[in-house]
């Protein structure tokens, strides 16, 4: 009764899909204390404390989604499971309830797959797949998810094509990655055909490893390292950030795990065919853009953080130059008060891409254009340089920051100035890349400051009314990705040290992993032609015979003449070497 109390002075809302009212925090808090104290709810429990909301709230579809959203909320996932069985008691029929009893599946699925029912999910997904007939539009999400958790990756085929909206595609494609990882059908998703960038959560890179070793298991290293490199090509489409240190640690513990099956080449060389062993080392990327730990050659990185640094104080002083100091400190206080930023955006330009327009078709186009950023591509605080006549408009207010200026020099100095301002890793929209006339960058600085551009510069060539982001912005490919496969069979993992929050560092730790001794068909076409390159001598072959005996000479080679490049560096002679390596 006190809950009831407590609950008799919150307005529940009259849309349930989008948290029910001002005061549902608190609201939510209500729910949950009297759930704490009822470890487990029957079916007449949950009716009795239902209706009580109901007298209150008299509709019972708020009162449902209020419940649903708040399990899900505070991840009581058993509660959760109990009531979406009890709604199907009496009838789960309000279209908002049951996408919110979706999102408690999804969230389950996810967060607490000891209390996943399969059973349930069967049963909902039948449920949505009936009300979707009569609501297409409505269930698209919810029926692309109900489909993955129950393994009906046919349907999930054969409906994705028709998805329009991407930013639906970018929510599911993590619970799609994790839901194929736990049924084993990783390969469906590796052909699954996705426009435009896209992330994959944290949950995704540990359920991949947890499929790895299932295939490792059952198939043997050399299919689950196929499906590794499957992994690597996919993520690298992606636009992920780099591995945590927990993921990593994983990934480790992977490649320590390998046990690789005898090869049987013949009854007499089977007992004793070496096993692929890895080393795995943590190491950093040189100031040549090479693995300190393999010396391997990595790809293009981006500016350093003493370079960035240094380019920054360059620019500040183009900024300043390009700038009426009125207007320059104007500008500063402003971002003092509201950066950083995750991206800045040239309204004064963009609004009249798509050819000239009335102010309100340019309006239009810019109010689409922060939609998309933050909709489709999760951008949380945004800058829009403009126009003052383009400032009245509320929505833009509502998504963004705004700042006004009054010429092209201006806005592309506040653009350059708010993106350095707000670090490294904030993007800048402009349909050409923003300009400083600033002539007195050092040479080096100039480099770092066109580098960093094109690393930054995100190019909205046109802007067509209600277009999806891939038809209008074209995004800045990666120079440093995060993970990597080398040509001697190894593989590089970035990742960022626990405890620092200083995301830069992500071009600078690396986790490497690269075989050390191979199987006999990796050696024989590969390695062995190296050796000859480095290490044969004339009348190798003779001496080896007297050191290790004619019979076991093509033995000892498969056991033994894995010598690497260092024996050479090391002035170790081949035959010292073999002497020692002798049985």
């Amino acid at each position: 009764l006190s809950v009831v109390a407590i609950l008799f002075h919150f307005n529940f809302g009259m849309d349930p899909i989008s948290c029910p009212g001002s005061n549902f925090p608190y609201l939510c808090e209500a729910i949950h204390a009297f759930i704490l104290r009822n470890k487990s709810m029957s079916n007449d429990q949950w009716q009795k404390f239902r209706i009580k909301l109901w007298d209150i709230t008299d509709k019972e579809s708020t009162v449902d989604c209020a419940i649903l959203k708040t399990l899900q909320m505070k991840s009581l996932f058993q509660h959760g499971i109990s009531y979406i069985r009890y709604l199907f008691t009496i009838g789960l029929n309000d279209i908002y309830t049951v996408q919110y009893a979706v999102l408690v599946l999804e969230h389950c699925y996810l967060n607490s797959f000891e209390h996943f029912d399969l059973e349930l999910a069967i049963q909902l997904m039948n449920h949505v797949l009936s009300m979707y007939k009569s609501f297409p539009k409505f269930f698209t999400e919810q029926k692309a998810i109900v489909l993955c958790l129950c393994g009906n990756f046919k349907e999930c085929s054969s409906m994705w094509s028709t998805i329009s909206n991407r930013s639906i595609e970018c929510r599911v494609i993590s619970i799609f990655f994790i839901a194929a990882c736990r049924y084993e059908k990783a390969r469906w998703i590796w052909s699954l055909e996705i426009e435009g960038p896209f992330t994959l959560s944290a949950s995704c890179h540990m359920e991949m490893l947890k499929y790895l070793k299932v295939v490792l298991q059952k198939n043997g290293e050399l299919e689950s390292l196929k499906e590794l490199d499957n992994y690597v090509e996919f993520y690298d489409r992606s636009q992920c950030l780099t591995f945590d240190e927990s993921a990593v640690e994983s990934f480790k513990n992977y490649f320590a795990s390998f046990k690789l099956n005898k090869i049987r080449l013949n009854s007499v060389f089977s007992s004793s065919f070496p096993k692929i062993k890895w080393a795995v080392d943590c190491g950093i990327v040189t100031d040549d853009g090479c693995c300190s730990c393999c010396g391997g050659r990595l790809k293009q990185l981006t500016v350093s953080d003493e370079d960035f640094d240094s380019m920054k104080e360059e620019a500040f002083r183009g900024v300043r130059f390009q700038s009426l100091a009125k207007a320059f400190a104007s500008f500063r206080q402003f971002l003092s008060e509201n950066a950083p930023f995750d991206v800045v955006v040239d309204g004064y330009t963009t609004g009249s891409l798509g050819g000239p327009a009335s102010n309100d078709v340019q309006l239009k186009r810019i109010e689409d254009l922060i939609r998309l950023l933050k909709s489709e591509l999760n951008f949380k605080n945004v800058l829009l340089i403009t126009r003052q006549r383009l400032m009245h408009s509320d929505l833009l207010h509502e998504m963004a920051k705004l700042y006004s200026v009054t010429n092209i020099f201006a806005s592309d100095a506040c653009l350059i100035d708010a993106a350095l301002n707000s670090g490294k890793d904030c993007y800048i929209v402009s349909s050409e890349m923003p300009n400083l006339v600033w002539d007195k960058f050092n040479d080096q600085c100039q480099l770092n400051f066109l580098r960093w551009k094109e690393m930054r510069w995100i190019c909205s060539e046109h802007a067509v009314l209600n277009s999806s982001h891939q038809s209008t912005l074209q995004m800045p490919k990666p120079l440093c990705p995060n993970v990597e496969k080398n040509g001697d069979h190894g593989y590089h993992f970035r990742f960022v040290l626990t405890g620092n929050d200083d995301t830069n560092n992500k071009t600078k730790n690396i986790i490497t992993w690269g075989i050390i001794v191979s199987s006999f068909f990796i050696f024989k076409n590969v390695h062995r032609a190296d050796m000859r390159t480095y290490y044969y001598t004339e009348g190798w072959h003779n001496q080896l015979k007297e050191i290790v005996g004619e019979h076991q000479l093509e033995l000892f080679e498969l056991q033994h003449l894995l010598i690497t490049e260092q024996d050479a560096v090391c002035n170790v002679t081949l035959i010292d070497t073999i002497r020692k390596r002798c049985p």
